[in-house]
């Protein structure tokens, strides 16, 4: 059963990458669509500045979706996700969210909401890379160190 499961599991995983790829792919030639025609639109090389901050959401958008790649990726390859790729993610999203959000119409809770949530993502992005970091350099020691180290 167990078997199956994993079967499954990975078909589902590698149909996710191929939507992945297309959606990654046509977000990125709409964006260049959209560039396009508003730089050749008269008056020409002149960008409006929603168009711009519509462009850099846009932008975002397709980051998010080469990171969420990369996660279906490793966990193809290696079977298993590293947490802090995801925290990374989550960051790009709520950066994303916080570029294109119209402040003129948000209230100050929103606002510290999400200054919360961006302070408490960073935070554990630290704390998961400084993790990931020590025990890189606790493996590379010298086995008479590491006992050393342990007393």
């Amino acid at each position: 059963m167990l078997k199956i499961v994993e079967t499954v599991e990975r078909y589902i995983i590698r149909a996710l990458t191929i939507l992945m790829l297309l959606a990654i792919a046509f977000g990125t030639i709409e964006l260049g669509r959209v560039l396009i025609l508003e730089i050749v639109e008269p008056p020409a090389f002149v960008l409006d500045i929603s168009k711009l901050f519509e462009s850099f959401g846009l932008v975002l958008v397709i980051l998010i979706g080469v990171e969420l790649l990369k996660v279906l990726k490793m966990f193809l390859t290696e079977d298993k996700i590293k947490p802090e790729m995801v925290v990374e993610v989550a960051v790009i999203a709520l950066c994303n969210k916080i570029i294109t959000l119209d402040t003129k119409h948000t209230t100050g809770d929103v606002l510290l909401g999400l200054a919360a949530l961006l302070i408490g993502l960073s935070f554990g992005y630290f704390v998961l890379r400084f993790r990931t970091l020590n025990k890189e350099i606790y493996q590379k020691l010298p086995v008479a160190e590491k006992s050393n180290n342990e007393s």
